[in-house]
């Protein structure tokens, strides 16, 4: 998949609540210093401005963002009340860089490890390779 954002989401280790336009309820998904994936059970507008109250370790600041996506993700589980559950994608607008780099401190991405790999192991039987048109000292005898 080709990830087009600025930096890479970070997941909470825990559920964090957040609130939409100041009374309704959200859970974080994940979150950049640039925007937020949000759980709730009410439809966001796409295209459409909120304010999002984030809490931080000095405090909740309020957030101004553009719905970019909005989407049903389930109504509840078979012999549950039907509660539906959307899940929306919020691109955060004016960030001040102060305040991206809070949030990039306190919901830092995860490290994208590079998975190291030893040497190739290759067994060749000399006597099975073909030697013709093979010249100089890279001839195998």
């Amino acid at each position: 998949m080709n990830e087009r954002r600025r930096s890479r989401r970070a997941t909470p280790g825990r559920a964090i609540d957040v609130t939409i336009g100041g009374n309704r309820p959200a859970r974080m998904v994940d979150i950049t210093p640039f925007g937020a994936h949000l759980e709730l059970t009410s439809a966001l507008n796409p295209r459409g401005e909120v304010r999002l109250t984030l809490p931080l370790p000095d405090g909740t600041v309020r957030i101004k963002a553009r719905v970019v996506h909005c989407k049903l993700t389930s109504v509840g589980a078979p012999g549950q009340p039907r509660r539906p559950t959307y899940r929306a994608g919020l691109e955060f607008l004016d960030v001040e860089p102060r305040l991206a780099a809070m949030i990039g401190l306190v919901f830092p991405a995860p490290v994208e490890r590079k998975v190291r790999q030893g040497p190739i192991k290759v067994k060749v039987d000399i006597d099975a390779l073909d030697h013709d048109g093979i010249e100089g000292p890279h001839r195998v005898h």
